[in-house]
């Protein structure tokens, strides 16, 4: 038995000539290309490598930015690790220290020792979490290099020689002003 086309030819139900029509037609839709296809298979590897790149790019960009928040986490931890290890407990006493956070006078309740210590650059205070915490000049120093922003506080010690252009070198200022 034969095709399709040759039944419906013997059965009278279509001509050769539309036969012919319908086989030429079948044959060019068979050779046009699909849509989203290129004919070029040069054309197609250039598509893959440019999404392959895209892809890599994308990736890259979210590990510097999982690596840059891993590296502040760090930060964090050991400005913690600092703060909670060298942390001064005996400053509290009865005096109150004044000064300055996110644009508002903060207090301190220290004792006479701690406030010269702290108007001389000998102590700093430190900052992490709302919390309030006083150093030594050298810890606080291993706090400024991981971040400046959790320096709260910190007096550099000044040299004591005279400035010779100063007019008020002859003064003294008192001991017992207490600013």
């Amino acid at each position: 038995m034969g095709s399709l086309q040759d039944q419906l030819l013997q059965a009278g139900l279509t001509t050769s000539h539309k036969a012919k029509v319908a086989k030429s037609e079948k044959r060019k839709q068979q050779k046009k290309p699909k849509k989203g296809a290129t004919s070029n298979p040069s054309d197609l590897q250039k598509h893959i490598q440019q999404t392959k790149l895209e892809q890599q790019k994308k990736a890259e960009e979210l590990n510097q930015a999982r690596q840059g928040e891993l590296k502040q986490r760090e930060q964090v931890a050991r400005v913690k690790q600092i703060l909670e290890h060298h942390n001064q407990d005996s400053i509290r006493g009865e005096r109150t220290f004044n000064f300055t956070y996110e644009n508002k006078v903060k207090e301190l309740d220290v004792n006479e020792q701690t406030q010269k210590a702290l108007s001389g650059g000998r102590l700093a205070i430190c900052v992490l979490e709302g919390q309030f915490f006083v150093l030594e000049d050298e810890p606080a120093r291993k706090v400024a290099e991981v971040d400046e922003k959790y320096i709260v506080f910190h007096v550099e010690p000044e040299d004591k020689g005279k400035d010779a252009d100063d007019p008020y070198a002859d003064f003294e200022v008192p001991d017992d002003l207490v600013w």
